[in-house]
Formats: structure tokens, sequence, C-alpha cells
């Protein structure tokens, strides 16, 4: 679904930095002799004296220097720093060398976000759980913020990096850390994972960048990584993925992601490989959307993803490759919508599906483009749900250009210039009903097979296997549009390009859904209007939006844009081509704005 949030007020913003206010202790490698830790004069030699001279609040600042210790923090809620962590060079010079004699550093786990570790290089140290930092030393995980560090060269059996870091772990380079068993770079790091680099980690088992972490981990670099077996990048990691690079991962399974079950968005998700399935995604089921997800490959099945049954909306899926099953998707059953799937194909000497196999889900408003496979389907294969309102175009196969062997409903498509020795556009499957299709002589009702009149199927470049600049958008005096069947809308959502899927343009004034994926002069799904009225009495806030016949909508409320929980106000069905709502509820005293979403059913 696609939702609108409409912001009433604006609020001043603040951003919170760790402060201190307690004693400054200072540490230098290079002194003879420990002194009272009060000056760079009188330094102390060792960063553990610092930490056991200091008490909650304090600064501990260390030299450039190389300190073989393996550190612990005892629980206090210190800060903990180089002289500038800002400066790459210094963060590379001042270095904490484990010897190998255990984690580098380690949290007590009572720690709160004010404990601060930051300005280091972090390498060679050796253990069962957290080669690097290990944060969790009994049975509570520490909330210290990590952040501005070097973390390289460390081993363990799970988190050779990092392990049981619940706090922030933000802007580090996580590079080159090897566990024999999970979690090459993290491993149980429940908080939030932000702008770190995690690169060239391994595992054995699963995770070779990140594993079994469960919190934010966003706009991260995540490439390079790998694991003998599942999730080269991120392995049973459910909580939100969002915006991260996530590249050239490998594993036996899910070469990018694997078993990562919480919402997958906005990321891009590309070259990373997989031996047996799902070069960028394995049994992921969580929603994926407006991802990249391009050039993954896999020698085995699923090129691009395999057997993730959570909404698939949104993405640019291309270019992926599958030695046999579903270059782009297979196995996929859930809502399969509003992608672009294009230029991806099963090379195999038996390849099957070069867009989707076996994905038995709705699979609706697509531009499935340019796909090919060696025998079967150049599209689609064996794909079971209902196929609605997709655009098919310039995909082929030896049997079944567009699709082979699909035999649930299909509806308001668009099948052109789909080439195959046996069946160029369909192949063993169902009849389509209401669509254009190219040369059609088959049963169905409803079908036409005159041009579509894409807008620009060969793209500025006027290269029509270039598929991410085409337009497949239908021009003027197109035969598709107002051509398709309400009947099988229900209802009738957003279109390829988020607009309402409905429009009225023909004479007599007409409300029928176009074929193919795009309506033609659409509106976008948006709130129009916003203001006060007195009717009916006592009146209230009222909201206009945009709509079309047949569609729910769902009012909510809260006080706070970015905290508490969203009010589900009323539940309102569609008014015609623009639906109103007033909510009568007053303002709690003090608030003087409410924040408003409309989200389409």
């Amino acid at each position: 679904m696609r939702k609108m949030i409409w912001i009433m007020s604006f609020a001043a913003c603040v951003s919170l930095s760790h402060v201190t206010t307690g004693e400054t202790w200072y540490v230098d490698g290079s002194v003879s002799a420990s002194g009272n830790g009060k000056s760079w004069e009188t330094a102390l030699k060792t960063i553990q004296e610092g930490i056991d001279k200091a008490s909650g609040g304090d600064t501990v600042i260390v030299a450039k220097a190389a300190y073989q210790e393996n550190i612990e923090f005892k629980g206090k809620n210190i800060l903990l720093r180089g002289t500038d962590p800002l400066d790459l060079t210094v963060v590379g010079n001042t270095i904490i060398d484990g010897n190998e004699a255990g984690s580098v550093v380690t949290f007590s786990g009572t720690e709160d976000p004010t404990c601060l570790l930051t300005g280091f290089t972090i390498q060679n140290g050796a253990a069962e759980s957290g080669g690097g930092i290990c944060g969790r030393k009994w049975t509570n995980p520490t909330h210290a913020t990590v952040k501005n560090n070097l973390i390289a060269g460390n081993s363990a059996e799970f988190g050779a990096g990092l392990y049981g870091c619940e706090g922030t772990v933000m802007n580090n380079a996580i590079l080159s850390n090897a566990a024999s068993k999970s979690g090459g770079g993290l491993h149980g790091c429940n908080g939030t994972i932000m702008n770190n680099s995690v690169a060239g980690n391994t595992a054995v088992w699963g995770g070779g960048g990140l594993s079994y972490c469960n919190g934010t981990i966003q706009d991260n670099n995540i490439f390079n990584n790998s694991a003998d077996s599942d999730g080269g990048g991120l392995f049973r990691c459910d909580g939100t993925i969002k915006g991260n690079e996530i590249k050239r991962n490998s594993a036996w399974e899910g070469g990018g992601l694997y078993l990562c079950d919480g919402p997958i968005r906005n990321n891009t998700i590309a070259d990373n490989t997989a031996l047996a399935g799902g070069g960028g995604l394995y049994e992921c089921d969580g929603p994926i959307e407006n991802n990249t997800i391009t050039g993954n490959s896999s020698a085995g099945n699923a090129g691009g993803l395999g057997s993730c049954d959570g909404a698939i909306q949104y993405n640019t899926i291309t270019h992926n490759l599958a030695d046999w099953r579903a270059g782009g998707l297979q196995n996929c059953n859930g809502t399969i919508r509003n992608n672009l799937i294009a230029g991806n194909a099963a090379t195999g000497d038996d390849g099957a599906g070069g867009a989707m196999h076996g994905c038995d889900g709705p699979i609706q408003n697509n531009a499935i483009v340019g796909n090919s496979a060696t025998s079967w389907g150049g599209a689609l294969t064996w794909c079971g749900g209902d196929i609605r309102n997709n655009t098919f175009t310039r995909n082929s196969a030896t049997w079944g250009g567009a699709l082979n062997n699909c035999h649930g409903a299909i509806d308001n498509c668009i099948f052109w210039e789909n080439t195959a020795p046996q069946g160029a556009q369909l192949y063993d499957s169902s009849d389509p009903g209401h669509s254009c299709v190219q040369d059609w002589i088959g049963g169905g009702e409803g079908n036409i097979d005159r041009d579509p009149l894409f807008l620009d199927p060969d793209g500025p470049d006027n290269d029509p296997d270039k598929y991410e600049d085409n337009d497949y958008r239908l021009a003027s005096g197109s035969p598709c549009v107002d051509a398709g069947t309400n009947s099988v809308l229900t209802p009738p959502g957003l279109d390829l390009d988020g607009n309402l899927r409905i429009a009225r343009w023909k004479v007599p004034l007409t409300a029928i859904v176009d074929m193919g994926a795009y309506e033609y002069n659409s509106r976008p799904f948006a709130v129009t209007q916003v203001g006060f009225t007195l009717i009916p009495f006592p009146g209230g806030r009222r909201l206009i939006w945009n709509s079309q016949p047949n569609d729910t909508y769902t009012l909510w409320s809260r006080y706070s844009l970015h905290m508490g929980e969203w009010y589900n106000v009323k539940t309102v069905a569609s008014q015609g081509e623009t639906t109103s709502s007033t909510d009568t509820g007053l303002l709690l005293w003090g608030w003087r704005a409410l924040f408003y979403r409309v989200e389409m059913e």
C-alpha cells in the first residue's frame, strides 16, 4: 500500500551529542612511567589505567601510540577517545592490539548510551565471542555508543568484529574480521547500526558481514563479505534494513541477505553471488520495497530473489542471472506489484523463467521487460497466481516468450514484441482477458491485438535494450486506454507510477482501468486540501484527497511526527474522484497541531 503523511505544523529539532562534566584523564603510551594522569605531562601509560582512574561522566583521552592491551570498561559510563576521532590518520595510529589474548575491548553490559568508545584502531583480538569488541560479558548487552573506529583483523566464533552491542554503532570501518561460526563483522548487535563500512569480513556458518542483528541497519556500506553457508552480507537480521549499499557479497545461499524478515527498504543490493540460490536475497519474508536489486547472480536458482514471501513492491529488479531457474525471482509467493523487472536471465541449458519462476501470489502493475530464458518462459513460468495490469514486452524464450505454464487469471495486461519459436506471447497458459496480445488468435474476452503505442519504448538513447530509460507509458490514442475491466480490481490500487489506477479520459466519460502497468494521464494519490470546518457542528479538521471507485482509506493521527503510536481515527469509503473526512476530536491541552496520514487499503 502507498501512504501519504500530511504535516500540519513544524517543530524545532534538537541535536544531542556526548557532553561530559567530569574530570579528564590523559593516556600516552610513549611515557616511560605512569604519572597521575591529570595532564599530558603526567599521563598514564596504559588505557586500562585511565579507565580504572575514571568515574562516571569522566573523559579519558588517549594519545597516538600502539597499546598492546585487552581493556575492560567495567560498567563505567565514560568517554574513551583518541585525540581526533574524525582524522583517519590519527585513528589509524591510535591502536589497541589484543595480541590474540581475548577480546580487545570488553563491556560489562551495564553501560548506557552516554558511554562512548571513539577514535581507535581495534585489532588482533581473538575470543569465543567478540574478538574486537565484546558487548556482553555476562547476560546483559551493553548500550554503549561505538563510533569512528577502525575494527579490523579480529577473530571469534561469533561476532569477530563486534558482539552483543545494543547501543549505537556508527561511522566505523569494520574490516577483514573472521568468524569461525557466525557474524564476521557483527553478531547480536540489536541497536542502531548506521553509516558503517562493513567489508571483507568472513564467516563459516552465516553472516559474513552481519548476523542476528535485529535493530535498525541503516545507511551502511556492506560489501565484499562472504559466508561459506548462508548470507554473505546479512544473516538472520530481522530489524529494519534501509538505505544500505549491499554489494559484492557471496555465500552458498543468499549472497546479499538470507533469512532477514524485517522491512527491507531503499537499499541497493547489487553484484552479490550465491552458489545454490538467491544471489541477492533468499528467504526474506518481510516487505521488500523501493530497492534497486541488480547484477546479482546464482549458479543455481534465483539470481535476484528466492523464496521471499512478503510483499515485493516498488523495486527496480534488473540484470540478475541464474544458471537454471529464475533470473529475477523464484518461489516468491507474496504480492509482487509495481516493480520494474527487466533484463534478467535464466541462462543454463534448461533455463526457465527469465523474470520469475514458481511465484504463486498476485503479480500486478509491473513492467516486465527484456527478460530471457533459454527454454521456458522468457518472463514468467509456472506462476499460479493472478496476473493483472502488467506490461510484458521484448521478453524471449524457446517456449513462451512472455508466459509459460501460468494458469491463474490473466487480465488487463499488454503482451507485445515478445519472441519464442513456440508461443511468442503465451504458451500453455490461461487465456487472457481484456488484454492487448500481439497476433492473438486464442480465446478470452475483450482482447485486442493492436499496437499499444508505448510513449518511448527505445528511450532517449534509442536503445531498446537499455531498459531503465525506456518509457512504456501509453501515448495519446493508445487502444489500451480505458480498455481493461474493472471487475478484477478489488480495490483498484495504484499504477506503476504510484498514480490512481482508474482515470477518466474518454468521451463519453467512463471510469475504466487501462491495460498494462501504467494508467494514462492519471493523478497521484495525495492529500489536496487541508483546513478547518464548522460543518457539521462542532466542526474540526478536514482533509480531502484524490481517490477512485471502490477503494477504502484509513485516516490516522498523532500529536508528534516522530514519536508515539498512530491513532486510528476512522475508515472512509471512497466518495468518487475525491474523498473527504472531518476529524472532530479535541486537541490535548498544550498541543496546537495534529499530524495525519491517509492510507489506502
